[in-house]
């Protein structure tokens, strides 16, 4: 299986962005449900920290159905602009936010387009690692006015670190069934992103990790869960689609074996910084 894993990591069909994105447009309708809401404290304590001026312009990359902007909003800033590469969170977003501006594309090739120092505060939340981490952040530094203020959110690299080790032994099982390899930037830590960040000429102002789980009753209802909260996006495409059933009922098992003899307890470890452009 690790022969043809890293066959597939270098010369696969599709790239990780287009199956990310498929995947994100399939679970848009009910992601604030499996999602959003459960994560939702977590991010408005990081928002908690961060300043928001009224009228102040603000762009929301990886804005998914558009949670952090609709804070922005509340906020009083001005204008405010939603990315993300998945239409189907867009769309999502419109609906939820009608008096925020929403743009379907890749944060990096978004903020590529904008002038420098033309914002005042830049968010993401729980999208930077299926982005390049520090181009981004590079991006993130030019286009915000000095003292303009960047807050970031995300599942660190340890995320699902049990759900991972039960995927590869499933596959492991059934080598010739494994068609993807997810190329993700998640970091390990919120000192790699601070680190990140002071290398692209941004201060850190605040930092910090933990975790947030949730249990399931059992092996297949924890992974419908996985795959509704985009935590596991692009997974579903992992296997060949006439193996797709058997790979993923023997992950279930596997999964529910681990936990035996309880519910299947779910942990998403995860990452967040505030930043500023001195």
């Amino acid at each position: 299986m690790a022969w043809r894993a890293g066959r597939l990591f270098w010369r696969q069909g599709q790239t990780t962005s287009q199956v990310v994105q498929a995947s994100y447009d399939q679970i848009a309708a009910g992601y604030d449900y499996a999602w959003t809401n459960h994560m939702r404290g977590l991010t408005d304590a990081m928002l908690a920290r961060l300043v928001v001026l009224p009228g102040e312009a603000v762009i929301d990359l990886t804005c998914g159905t558009g949670y952090l902007s609709g804070r922005m909003i509340d906020r009083g800033a001005g204008r405010i602009v939603g990315v993300d590469a998945s239409a189907g969170m867009v769309a999502a977003a419109r609906a939820n936010y009608p008096d925020a501006e929403f743009v379907c594309s890749d944060a990096f090739q978004y903020l590529r387009t904008l002038p420098p120092c033309s914002v005042d505060v830049v968010t993401s939340g729980w999208g930077l690692g299926y982005c390049s981490p520090r181009a981004v952040l590079g991006e993130i530094r030019r286009v915000l006015r000095p003292g303009g203020r960047v807050a970031i959110i995300d599942n660190s690299l340890f995320s699902l670190a049990g759900v991972l080790w039960a995927s590869l032994r499933a596959f492991a099982e059934y080598p010739d069934a494994l068609q993807h390899v997810m190329k993700v930037k998640f970091l390990p830590h919120s000192i790699a992103l601070a680190v990140l960040m002071r290398s692209v000429g941004l201060g850190v102002s605040a930092r910090g990790d933990g975790s947030r789980s949730y249990t399931a009753p059992d092996g297949h209802a924890a992974l419908l869960r996985l795959r509704a909260t985009g935590a596991a996006a692009g997974f579903e495409f992992a296997a060949s689609p006439e193996q797709t059933d058997t790979v993923f009922d023997r992950f279930a098992e596997i999964i529910a074996a681990d936990c035996a003899p309880g519910p299947v307890r779910i942990v998403h470890r995860y990452l967040w910084a505030l930043g500023v452009r001195t």
